[in-house]
């Protein structure tokens, strides 16, 4: 069985209800094609001297640390405690005469305590990244996420189904009527083709999945031919999430076509079946031998991103995840080259043991019960997987 790791567009996808407070509620926002473009962005609004230093959890995704280089400006990282939160003593230690940013995450969609953490960046002279790309829905501090930062950036295709997606949020500056680019009629295109072909590929089209799967087959011919044909700038670029950064793309706005999946989507759908599907997967794992849950619990309020697991023996139960073809995300796999080792013990640890299964809102309940007997076999069921 072939699971789909982020949401497939559907039918299901669309509807009207609001669900739960989200980044859209935050503030004023513009949407941009990637989370570390937004990041960017916002580095660039931020009027920063060259050399500045921004404040980086020792946790984290290439994504959060390569807008940091591109701007010219020096990443420092801190310490996060056992339970995903900031560690704001350490952080506090690591404060600089050229500090002048504090990025924070809300890891795997659990909230941050943001009405602390805004009030230890004013009292200390910092702008305040709130990063909300595992964390589109949700609240804290009675307020929704996004709205404490001075700018707040949310990645729109792990939560929605399409292929590429940001938002930049601020309830403090003025963002909306700055000028951005478009990525070209191509990858206006490619933003729909990818999106349906990938939905194809997961069967969710109903009777049209047949008759379109068979003229994809003939997409990437035609793409070659028309793509060789078109000028430049025409072309566009930069719709795969997975992708490399590119500097030159940061005021790149969204599709058309992935801004209207986004606005036109059921939000109360998106809110309780990822709910639904984490506390499914966290009744069957929680007493499992060889690991457990990143969280006890799942609050009221959370809307998860993915399903994060602390397991005991990783080098011998990612080969049997991968062979069993269960989809596994490593957030935070490969850490910052150049962050000197022993930062953060727990970022390293949680770099080689946390384990993130998708439980978004396209997964069927037999899909879902089929990827926990994949996840139990591979940690063995109670038997010696070394």
């Amino acid at each position: 069985m072939k699971l789909p790791v982020q949401p497939v567009f559907s039918c299901d996808s669309f509807g009207r209800e609001v669900g739960a407070p989200s980044l859209l509620d935050a503030g004023e926002m513009i949407y941009l094609n990637r989370g570390s473009l937004a990041i960017g962005h916002a580095l660039t609004l931020m009027g920063l001297e060259p050399g500045s230093e921004v404040l980086l959890p020792a946790y984290h995704c290439p994504a959060m640390v390569e807008p940091v280089v591109w701007a010219g400006f020096s990443p420092v990282f801190y310490r996060i405690q056992a339970d995903t939160s900031v560690d704001l003593e350490d952080v506090e230690k690591r404060i600089g005469p050229s500090s002048r940013v504090l990025l924070v995450p809300h890891y795997f969609g659990f909230p941050q305590e943001m009405g602390k953490i805004r009030a230890f960046c004013d009292r200390h002279g910092l702008l305040l990244i709130e990063d909300c790309a595992h964390a589109f829905f949700g609240e804290s501090a009675g307020h929704p996420v996004g709205f404490h930062g001075d700018y707040a950036v949310g990645s729109a295709w792990k939560f929605f189904p399409v292929n590429e997606g940001a938002c930049l949020v601020s309830s403090r500056h003025r963002i909306v009527g700055r000028s951005l680019q478009s990525g070209g009629l191509f990858f206006e295109l490619k933003s729909v083709l990818n999106t349906l072909e990938y939905s194809m590929e997961h069967g969710r089209l109903g009777m049209l999945n047949d008759p379109l799967l068979r003229l994809m087959q003939c997409k990437d011919w035609l793409w070659r031919n028309l793509k060789r044909k078109a000028p430049e700038e025409m072309q566009g670029g930069g719709n795969d999430p997975a992708s490399g950064f590119e500097g030159g793309r940061v005021s790149q706005r969204i599709s058309r076509f992935s801004r209207w999946v986004i606005e036109s989507s059921s939000k109360s759908r998106i809110v309780q079946r990822r709910r639904a599907n984490y506390l499914r997967l966290q009744s069957a794992l929680e007493k499992m031998q060889g690991g457990r849950p990143l969280f006890a619990t799942l609050p009221e309020k959370v809307v998860p991103h993915v399903f994060p697991f602390l397991v005991d023996r990783p080098d011998a139960v990612f080969p049997r995840l991968k062979s069993a073809g269960v989809p596994v995300i490593r957030f935070g796999e490969y850490l910052w080259k150049d962050m000197e080792r022993g930062t953060c013990p727990v970022s390293e640890e949680y770099s080689r043991r946390v384990f993130q299964f998708p439980c978004h809102q396209d997964l069927a309940g037999e899909e879902v019960e089929w990827m926990i007997g994949g996840i139990r076999d591979a940690l063995g069921y109670g038997e010696d997987v070394s």
